[in-house]
């Protein structure tokens, strides 16, 4: 599988390629990206950034690159991409976001630690940087899409984003 995620000279982007040890990565952003490829990923220019078209650059990049699933960690490319993920899925392009009905109950300003996260794909664990035993309990919650921030509560989480 080929997964784009958005922010890709920040350390976030860095921090969870753990997360995705078995697909081929690229690390998209906006502006000059550096020409250093590795193994494991290899970085993507988005372009320049304009907020009006944030939904259409990110589904031209995934089809020019052919990506199978899409991980946008901006904050300003939340709304935008979560509005056009049907236009995504019929592009057979996976977002890894919850769906825009669920989305405001994981805005918490409560996470404490941000060390604490994981990455779920339609409820299913993919990778965690805490014990899986605390998790045990949101796997069974479909809605869980994406990356997040978690408490030790599980009732506790936001989605993982740079600001």
């Amino acid at each position: 599988m080929k997964t784009l995620i958005t922010g890709g000279k920040s350390a976030q982007a860095q921090k969870i390629l753990k997360a995705f040890t078995g697909d081929q990565i690229l690390l998209g952003d906006y502006g000059d990206m550096p020409s250093f490829a590795s193994a494991q990923y290899q970085f993507v220019s988005l372009g320049e950034r304009n907020d009006d078209t944030i939904a259409h650059t990110l589904l031209n990049a995934c089809l020019d690159q052919q990506a199978d699933r899409l991980l946008p960690l901006y904050s300003f490319e939340l709304e935008a991409v979560m509005r056009s993920a049907v236009l995504f899925e019929e592009f057979n392009i996976h977002v890894l976001l919850p769906d825009l009905l669920h989305f405001p109950l994981y805005l918490s300003e409560k996470i404490t630690d941000k060390n604490n996260w994981a990455v779920f794909d339609k409820g299913e664990l993919l990778y965690a940087a805490i014990p899986a035993a605390q998790l045990a309990v949101l796997g069974k919650e479909k809605t869980l899409n994406g990356v997040f921030y978690m408490n030790e509560a599980p009732q506790e989480q936001a989605l993982f984003t740079i600001a």
